[in-house]
């Protein structure tokens, strides 16, 4: 899921840098399958649809599956990236003096 989530992230950055020939990389085979193939399983349907659905905007564009090793980078990338966007839990609030 962690992967899916950074590629329709990553997919919504090249629209929005207005790029029309992109080349998406995973070591997730399971979501370049489910991208590549009419294929997917449940909790990965909504962000895969997304995804497609995006994709639409290119003029082309292809996902392909790469072996971790040859993907440390990304992999650091798109953990990094979730971290944005995980909630921020405030435990205690506490009144500033003025």
């Amino acid at each position: 899921m962690a992967e899916g989530l950074a590629l329709r992230e990553a997919v919504l950055t090249c629209q929005r840098l207005k790029l029309q020939h992109i080349r998406f990389e995973s070591d997730s085979a399971q979501l370049i399958k489910c991208l590549s193939s009419n294929e997917t399983i449940a909790e990965l349907h909504s962000v895969v649809f997304d995804i497609l659905k995006l994709s639409e905007f290119f003029d082309s564009v292809s996902f392909v599956w790469l072996p971790r090793e040859r993907n440390v980078e990304a992999d650091a990338l798109a953990k990094g990236d979730l971290a944005m966007f995980e909630p921020l839990v405030v435990g205690e609030i506490v009144n500033a003096l003025n």
